[in-house]
């Protein structure tokens, strides 16, 4: 049996009648052509099912010319044009896409989906990056103790969110520390100190430190609950606590705690050794009174000085720089980042946002149109998509706020690829981003929905590319035009910073570009063969920048690993140097399946590249600074897996080989929705 549009016209009707009995209404994605002319159709289709096969292994430059050809032989074969829309879209042609789509919409202005795409192109490239709290806060809903039997956390009085949206809520009264998943589901309830009671928690990777208050100590534990190791015990010296309370880790893994009893703020190094200290008893300059909690914010650290009511100010090395918000606050508790500024919790004010840099002041204390309040918010923290969590100690609950603009659009959805190669299993890739095109982390199971022509699957995994082993693609580009030329002898130098830090199941291209781009040695494990490839002297004119890095990106968009792009270059272009690929083509690309680039220049970059580099998520550095050079291999082997894989069980049959199957998935999340269609030929 075959789809409606992928069979002959002598048998159109009957099976017309035979899929509108069995589907009833399509949905708006399911816009099929309706012609007379069935030759035509039937090579366009075969156009489209080339197209096809490059799609599904992410060769998106290479769908469009054979989409595009079966929208020219058969102009109404609308999932064709469908089809071409995305791969331009996933290429890095907003605007060929955005052509498709108003296309589309044209010929049917009842498609809301097709509208919907529309619109969030539309908005990406207007919109901006606001200051201050995501503009207005809205209530989601609620998580309450008593609504979790196996999971309660009498008298919370701390939280911490890690990268997928797990929180992670200290228990004072029971000693528990209690994880919700990203829905707020529980997930454990751990008990790392018998007699304990907890206070502060953080999370740094695979690390979560809490504070045990009456023990006058620190744990160091794994996600698994177990202790790896202690910091501190009672007393007043250096490494020693009295009733620790808040704790913040900084981008390195160094560990602060709020060392209330003894008024000060001490710093530990990732295994847990004292660094410094900064704080005593007092109220004038330096001095604390009782301090709760401390956060990292930019270079500085901010500590809740909560006897003196006021904000206290270090530098990371100890230096006191000034007191904040003096008068302003009553009964100071919690802080944290979040955005451009700090949120910090006064147990009788509500939430006070404050931004450092400007000294703007926003009161958060209650929400709705019947004006309901906090009880006694005592922590909060936000997540990277912007959701506020704020904790109310003696309601035992947890509060979670989005921003009105995120909570009021939809998500939006992309197909990148579909894998039949195991069938009866099917694997549909995805990427999930907010309407401002941000990933959108942390989704389970429960949040799709998959309907394989019109009937629910009932049983689908995620996320399995989160659960390989870590390990990295990278594309090495070395610029071989005159200009580079004269640092022949450094490029190996800096390359090495790359090269030492590969483990076994890592793998690098060597791309070399000047007018043109040639491959120096393809995607290999051995560091003899890249030094080797890196080690020839083969320069020309020209500076084809554009060419170089579309070529690596397409290399690395179906890579299943963490990805990056290293450029080593003089830091120069040239006016060719975008004319192939732009500029705005290779950052869309590069954004549209989360590839960073990082550019490493023996001079001045030119500013072009540091855009490029900025706004993919890489970085850009002079060879001169060894102390970058270094981070660029750890970033990627640590970055983030954004991309999304659901897999299930079809139940069709292989002896419907050829039959197009539609597949519609559905996501619900945080009062967010998103929807594609898509689809495969049983193989």
């Amino acid at each position: 049996m075959r789809c409606l549009l992928e069979n002959n016209f002598s048998r159109k009707i009957i099976l017309f009648l035979f899929l509108f009995v069995l589907a009833g209404v399509s949905s708006p994605h399911r816009i099929y052509s309706w012609g007379d002319d069935t030759a035509s159709f039937e090579i366009a289709k075969k156009d489209f099912i080339r197209g096809l096969a490059f799609y599904n292994n992410m060769q998106y430059l290479a769908a469009v010319e054979f989409f595009r050809k079966a929208v020219s032989r058969y102009p109404d074969y609308q999932t064709a044009r469908e089809y071409l829309a995305r791969s331009y879209k996933l290429a890095g042609f907003s605007q060929a896409a955005m052509k498709e789509w108003s296309a589309l919409y044209e010929s049917n202005p009842k498609n809301t989906a097709v509208l919907a795409k529309i619109e969030t192109l539309k908005y990406r490239e207007s919109a901006r990056r606001s200051s201050g709290l995501c503009d207005d806060l809205v209530f989601v809903k609620a998580y309450r103790s008593r609504d979790y039997p196996r999971f309660v956390f009498s008298r919370p009085i701390d939280i911490a969110v890690d990268k997928a949206k797990n929180l992670y809520i200290s228990s004072f009264e029971t000693g528990k520390l209690v994880i919700l998943d990203s829905n707020g589901e529980g997930e454990m309830a751990l008990k790392p100190s018998l007699s304990g009671r907890l206070y502060g928690v953080d999370v740094y990777r695979d690390r979560i430190a809490v504070s045990d208050f009456s023990g006058d100590q620190i744990l160091i534990m794994d996600r698994e609950g177990k202790i790896l190791f202690k910091i501190g015990g009672p007393g007043s010296k250096e490494g020693s606590f009295h009733g620790p309370e808040g704790l913040t880790f900084d981008r390195d893994g160094n560990l602060y705690a709020a060392d209330s009893g003894n008024c000060r703020v001490q710093k530990f190094n990732a295994r847990g050794e004292f660094i410094l200290s900064m704080g005593t008893k007092g109220r004038y300059d330096g001095e604390l009174d009782n301090p709760s909690d401390v956060s990292l914010f930019g270079d500085d650290v901010f500590i809740v000085d909560s006897g003196n009511k006021r904000l206290a100010r270090f530098d990371t090395s100890g230096n006191f720089i000034e007191y904040l918000l003096k008068g302003d606050l009553d009964s100071p508790r919690g802080i944290t980042a979040a955005q451009d500024g700090l949120i910090i919790a006064d147990e009788k004010k509500g939430y006070l946002y404050f931004t450092p840099s400007s000294g703007m002041k926003t009161w958060f204390s209650s929400w709705g149109d019947d004006n309901k309040t906090f009880a006694r918010p005592v922590a909060s923290v936000m997540d990277r998509e912007g959701y506020l969590y704020c904790l109310d100690h003696d309601r035992d609950s947890v509060y979670l706020f989005a921003p009105a603009k995120k909570l009021y659009t939809n998500l939006d959805v992309d197909i990148t690829a579909v894998d039949t190669g195991q069938f009866p299993v099917i694997a549909f890739y995805l990427h999930v981003r907010d309407r401002r095109g941000d990933p959108v982390y942390g989704l389970k199971p429960s949040n799709f929905d998959i309907i394989e022509d019109n009937a629910l699957i009932s049983n689908h995994s995620v996320n399995y590319i989160k659960s390989q082993q870590r390990s990295v693609s990278m594309v090495l580009c070395i610029d071989r035009s005159g200009e580079n030329s004269g640092y022949h002898n450094d490029i190996p130098w800096v390359s090495e910073f790359i090269i030492k830090k590969m483990r076994k199941n890592d793998r690098l291209k060597v791309l070399n570009f000047n007018r043109d781009t040639w491959t120096g040695n393809d995607f290999d494990w051995s560091a003899r063969r890249a030094r080797k490839a890196i080690s020839i002297r083969e320069y020309r004119s020209g500076k084809n920048f554009g060419a170089a890095l579309y070529n690596s990106l397409g290399d690395l968009a179906g890579k299943l690993n963490r990805r990056g792009i290293i450029v080593v270059t003089d830091g120069s272009i040239e006016d060719a140097s975008f004319s192939t690929y732009t500029v705005n083509n290779i950052i869309q690309y590069a954004r549209e399946h989360f590839i960073p680039i990082h550019v490493i220049s023996f001079r001045e970059p030119d500013p072009v590249l540091v855009k490029i580099s900025s706004e993919t998520g890489g970085s850009y550095c002079k060879a001169s600074s060894v102390d970058s050079l270094r981070k660029i291999y750890d970033r990627i082997r640590a970055a983030d897996e954004n991309r999304y894989v659901l897999l299930y069980s079809t139940h069709k049959k292989s002896s419907l080989k050829g039959y197009w199957t539609d597949v519609k998935i559905e996501i619900d999340h945080n009062s967010q929705k998103g929807v594609e269609w898509g689809g495969y030929f049983v193989p």
